[in-house]
């Protein structure tokens, strides 16, 4: 992290952001408690040169907490929002960690690469035993298990990273844990596994132990040492001072809610409410592991500019299978037929966003849009839901690829990023992304392609951002992989 950590809205206001104050888009649960921080991080630290000592921290009058990432300086954390989706402490830099129940299950613009989700947490031990000693007294105690499994999301710059191009992807990794506990100290110890082989055909892996200390009271954890991702290794944490623990929540559901279309006049200037706004109006409809890079915002007046564009797409299709017909290039003309056919198929409906960091949402301007009367006839809707790993196109186990069609592939991801993957070459393989989450399209490679349908392949990725996850998935479009790990599932459920 960068410098010492301040309040990272109280410098925020302090720059101006283009002469809007950050606080607009908060509650005013949130602006108080943030106010508050403003005052006393100003006074307190300002430019001090490293952390201040826990006596001084202790003054606050606002939640601390000690941080260190890898082997950056130690420095400090404020706790600005406690929320149904998790805790949000923050720096004047504008990172920040979220935590829940002690555990560290999201983080935002660090450098190098993010954690930006983290599943299954309802079934998380640690969590269980914090929930047992808030439990009332006289409650039975209920037994915690002592193994854990969930997948964890990062983004990261892609491995032929570009400065002047650059591209990011999601990777997820599954994680599995076991615990043991001694008194107020837990140990972790577990694996770290990549779903889908590296470029060189090998999964990534990796080893971590992480360790809790709790409180007297057995309701809080109090230091920390957690494994964050390949790139940053270990965050530690040491908390000054505590915020609220969080309640107990059940298995995320898809959040799905309606913003009524408003406007508030403030000095004559029509000003719109913002996203954050309905975020914190429907906290209980949030969990810790709802998927924020599946955040889409839908409107009836989108919805009908969006039904042109397909329409439009459409005809260009059957103009491409016309003119290979015609050039008597049967089976170009016959994959052209297939992913005519496919895109009539595909789960689409356009949304303004692409996945929301909830964290800048929460400090930033640009990461929390505003929800503009003029784009919307009544309300949007706002949706968050888990994004799968497809695939659609062109295929020979659907019978609709054949020898005589070169291909080339494009994967479009949950938060928007499109990449053409890299093709097969002499002594290198082609470009594996395994169980990476958004659509793969494979589709007829652009050499292939006649004068004046040479971008058709990028547009078609352009309309795959809007893929409704939401929508039960063709069988087809799930990979190999995961079609037998949906198939072991439902049969253990029955």
């Amino acid at each position: 992290m960068r410098g010492v950590i301040t309040a990272a809205l109280a410098l925020a206001v302090a720059s101006g952001l283009g002469g809007c104050s950050t606080f607009k888009s908060l509650s005013s649960e949130e602006s108080s408690q943030l106010s508050a921080a403003q005052a006393s991080f100003d006074f307190l630290f300002g430019d001090a040169p490293q952390a201040p000592d826990r006596e001084t921290l202790l003054q606050a009058p606002y939640p601390v907490t000690y941080v260190q990432i890898g082997d950056a300086p130690r420095t400090i954390l404020a706790a600005a929002v406690n929320g149904t989706d998790g805790q949000y402490w923050v720096s004047a830099g504008g990172e920040a960690l979220t935590l829940w129940q002690g555990r560290v299950i999201r983080s935002s613009q660090l450098e190098l690469e993010n954690r930006i989700h983290t599943s299954y947490l309802a079934d998380d031990p640690l969590s269980c035993y914090l929930h047992n000693s808030q439990a009332a007294q006289g409650s039975s105690e209920r037994t915690c298990p002592t193994d854990f499994e969930r997948t964890i999301q990062l983004k990261r710059p892609v491995a032929t990273f570009d400065p002047h191009n650059p591209q990011y992807e999601i990777v997820s990794l599954t994680l599995n844990s076991s615990f043991n506990r001694n008194g107020r100290d837990i140990t972790e110890t577990g694996t770290a596994v990549t779903t889908g082989a590296s470029n060189e055909g090998k999964r990534e892996q990796y080893e971590f132990t992480n360790s809790y200390r709790l409180s007297s009271d057995g309701k809080y954890v109090i230091e920390s040492k957690q494994w964050l991702s390949p790139m940053h290794g270990y965050v530690n944490l040491e908390m000054v001072s505590l915020t609220s623990p969080n309640a107990p929540r059940g298995e995320p559901q898809i959040t799905r809610f309606q913003a009524p279309v408003q406007v508030r006049n403030i000095n004559g200037e029509e000003i719109a409410p913002r996203l954050n706004e309905f975020v914190t109006a429907m906290q209980r409809q949030l969990y810790p592991d709802s998927y924020w890079p599946g955040l889409r915002i839908y409107s009836d007046k989108l919805d009908q500019r969006f039904s042109a564009r397909k329409a439009g797409m459409l005809k260009r299709l059957r103009m491409l299978e016309q003119t290979y017909r015609h050039d008597g290039e049967t089976a170009l003309a016959d994959a052209a037929h297939a992913l005519t056919q496919q895109f009539q198929q595909w789960p689409l409906r356009a949304s303004y966003v692409h996945g929301i960091d909830p964290a800048q949402m929460r400090l930033t301007i640009g990461e929390n849009p505003a929800l503009n009367p003029h784009d919307a006839d009544k309300e949007y809707e706002i949706v968050l839901a888990p994004a799968l790993a497809l695939a659609t196109g062109l295929s020979k186990a659907t019978n609709t690829l054949t020898d005589a069609v070169a291909t080339e592939r494009w994967l479009v991801q949950p938060d928007g990023s499109i990449r053409k993957l890299e093709p097969s070459t002499a002594g290198k393989p082609a470009q594996t992304i395994g169980a990476m989450p958004g659509v793969t399209l494979t589709t007829i490679a652009e050499a292939q392609l006649p004068r004046g349908f040479r971008d058709l392949n990028a547009q078609l990725a352009m309309f795959l951002q809007h893929w409704d996850y939401t929508q039960a998935p063709v069988a087809a479009l799930l990979p190999k992989e995961l079609m037998t790990q949906a198939q072991a599932k439902t049969r253990s459920a029955q």
